[in-house]
């Protein structure tokens, strides 16, 4: 008997998508910490998700009833109904599997969103005069949490031809929710790039426990592909939400006039967006790599 040896360098077809989703997940991980010390932990980020939230009251009253209805879509009674979406075309395209792994995906994500907010996440006094109370924690957001896990669990689910669709009117629907609880004064851009990190690292570990259970590798899914037509779009509006933010907060503390919070809170509507975007795309990669849509 011979045995074939691999060349060097070579990874095995069965592990390579795995290895890109362990990737996938540290990238999700290392954002939502970065969201949360960049956001929460430092005096230049925590003046401008102030602004930004100074901004979004100044503007409340000029769109207060769609932003109301649109929060009162995303409740707990929504949420019941997309779970039983997810597994209605589940079960209809006899993917048992997929659908379990959906509602596991959708109850971690608002689990831990709900204990990373009350018990891990702190929000330290920094001696800012801030619009909202300074101690009070907001960040992962539990709005975009609930929309964006829904949007994931559903993406799980769908196949291969509905897919990008589902991807992308997640992406749409979990923003605006976002932007929403902002014009609410609910919470601030960092809490919604958080609730999206932590949908995203779950939907990876979907995927992985998707992929496990098949015995066979996905072709021609686990090699590199060029960023497509709404990457370059997702990651324009991270870079010029980003860029904002940057120019906001180089004045330092003078960050309290008109102009300037209306300024963050369009640095940070375009955080949102661009982040929904990105951690979408991010989630639609791990979900063609675990193959449910076949």
């Amino acid at each position: 008997m011979t045995t074939q040896l691999l060349p060097t360098g070579h990874v095995p077809d069965r592990i390579r998508p795995r290895l890109v989703l362990g990737g996938l997940g540290a990238a999700y991980l290392i954002a939502l910490a970065a969201a949360y010390v960049l956001t929460v932990r430092t005096v230049p980020g925590r003046l401008v998700s102030d602004a930004a939230l100074r901004g979004a009251l100044s503007t409340r009253s000029a769109v207060s009833d769609s932003v109301q209805a649109v929060l009162d879509v995303v409740s707990v009674g929504s949420l019941a109904v997309a779970t039983a979406a997810v597994v209605v075309i589940a079960l209809l395209r006899l993917a048992g599997r997929a659908a379990v792994v959906s509602i596991g995906l959708l109850a971690a994500a608002n689990v831990s969103t709900w204990l990373l907010k009350n018990y891990l996440f702190s929000r330290p006094d920094l001696g800012l005069r801030e619009a909202a109370p300074e101690t009070l924690n907001s960040l992962p957001s539990g709005h975009a949490t609930a929309a964006f896990s829904a949007a994931a669990a559903l993406v799980l689910v769908a196949p291969v031809a509905l897919r990008r669709a589902a991807a992308v009117s997640g992406a749409t629907v979990g923003a605006l929710v976002a932007v929403a609880t902002m014009s609410a004064g609910w919470h601030r851009a960092g809490d919604a790039l958080a609730a999206f990190c932590v949908v995203g690292f779950w939907s990876v570990v979907a995927a992985w426990v998707v992929l496990r259970g098949s015995d066979q590798a996905v072709p021609g899914e686990d090699g590199w592909r060029p960023p497509g037509r709404t990457a370059r779009i997702a990651l324009v509006g991270v870079a010029a939400g980003t860029a904002v933010s940057v120019l906001l907060a180089l004045p330092g503390r003078d960050s309290t006039s008109t102009p300037a919070t209306v300024t963050a809170l369009l640095g940070g509507v375009l955080l949102v967006v661009g982040g929904a975007f990105a951690a979408m795309l991010g989630i639609l990669r791990a979900v063609d790599l675990a193959g449910t849509g076949r």
